[in-house]
């Protein structure tokens, strides 16, 4: 028996994963809840309209293009765009001198948790 209780009670110690709610500008979005993953992509509202400009460029934006269009500073763009390669939400490309970025449509969160871009 004390195999079983010991069992249980490391079932029960499993930590649920975290979920957030949706921030107030994701409107198209058919989910409450947010995974952490998911909550970066959209967590910031710089970083989702980030989400949302590269989502439109068919080729890709690199950063001087995607700081005259948001009005950000490059470190802050580069700054977000770095938490979305961590989730793996933007691809990038080497050009020459610079790095084009892509929105990663199969991305988890694009995909399966359904984020509008």
């Amino acid at each position: 028996m004390n195999t079983k209780k010991a069992g249980k009670a490391k079932a029960n110690t499993k930590k649920k994963e975290k979920t957030y709610p949706k921030p107030s500008w994701v409107l198209d979005s058919a989910e409450e809840e947010l995974c952490p993953d998911c909550f970066k992509v959209v967590g910031s509202r710089s970083r989702y309209q980030l989400v949302c400009l590269l989502g439109k460029a068919g080729e890709g934006m690199t950063v001087t293009e995607l700081t005259a269009k948001l009005e950000l500073q490059q470190p802050t763009i580069t700054h977000h765009l770095n938490v979305l390669r961590s989730v793996d939400a933007v691809t990038s490309v080497d050009s020459g001198r610079e790095r084009i970025y892509s929105l990663n449509r199969e991305a988890h969160c694009f995909d399966e948790c359904k984020i509008p871009f």
